[in-house]
């Protein structure tokens, strides 16, 4: 990964904790591990997670496919779920 790349994650880590903070009402510092379970460790149900998916398909300004949500677990896979969107210009299946 380059510096540019190291970077742009980073700065998509940053936001994505801001946005979970923000949908789970807790504080950042009890997500910023990447490993933390969304639903076993910061509470998150389905109705909330709909939520952030709202709020990432508007931040991204496109769709979030359920199949792209299958694995999404933990902060890390949200962050790896949009840092791939991010990279991707064209919707899947557009």
């Amino acid at each position: 990964m380059s510096a540019e790349e190291k970077a742009e994650r980073a700065r998509i880590e940053d936001r994505v904790l801001t946005l979970l903070s923000q949908a789970a009402v807790v504080p950042r510092e009890d997500i910023a591990d990447p490993r933390t379970n969304l639903r076993e460790e910061i509470g998150l149900d389905s109705m909330d997670f709909v939520e952030l998916v709202t709020v990432l398909e508007r931040e991204l300004g496109r769709r979030v496919e359920r199949e792209q949500l299958s694995y999404v677990r933990t902060v890390g896979d949200v962050v790896d779920l949009v840092y791939t969107l991010s990279k991707n210009a064209d919707p899947a299946g557009a």
